[in-house]
């Protein structure tokens, strides 16, 4: 693991250095292929602050804290780091128990794998036309279910690729 340090505003401290060392080289068991980090240790008018960036194969891992204290901050930007290599870990593990594919409800006839499908609950909510098509433009959302508030229906408004919109109002028969 290649750690470098850098003080900002603060005196270079031998004794801080190894501690963020030392407090680094425990998660190296978490970390695979070529491991570098770079912390920052700086001071603003009485904030210690703590900056850590790890990049580790590839993958970026970053925390930031203050305190009033240096020691202090760089603990709290440690436990951020190994909440995040956690879970991290936790959805790799995950994914190796869902590795095994899902049994498929009807097999096709020319032999193809049937798509897996995958089950979402969302909350639909009971909006106007037009503040569906203003939540839609805030919201950052390609789609939206709702119901209408004037008909009871529930209506679909989704942008296409030119950014037009579209309003779904189906009819259920």
């Amino acid at each position: 693991m290649q750690i470098s340090v850098t003080f900002r505003q603060l005196a270079p401290s031998d004794a801080l250095k190894n501690y963020v060392t030392d407090r680094l080289m425990k998660f190296k068991r978490y970390l695979d292929g070529p491991v570098e980090a770079h912390v920052v240790l700086g001071l603003e008018k009485f904030r210690h602050l703590a900056d850590v960036t790890i990049n580790s194969n590839g993958r970026i891992i970053k925390g930031k804290d203050e305190n009033a204290d240096m020691y202090a901050a760089i603990d709290l930007v440690m436990d951020k780091i190994d909440q995040q290599l956690k879970k991290f870990r936790d959805k790799q593990r995950d994914k190796g128990d869902r590795s095994r594919p899902a049994a498929p409800v009807e097999a096709p006839e020319e032999g193809a794998p049937a798509p897996q499908i995958r089950r979402r609950r969302a909350e639909v909510p009971s909006l106007r036309v037009n503040d569906a098509v203003e939540m839609l433009q805030q919201g950052g959302h390609e789609l939206l279910i709702f119901s209408d508030v004037n008909t009871g229906a529930l209506s679909v408004l989704y942008r296409r690729q030119d950014g037009s919109l579209v309003l779904v109002e189906p009819e259920l028969g």
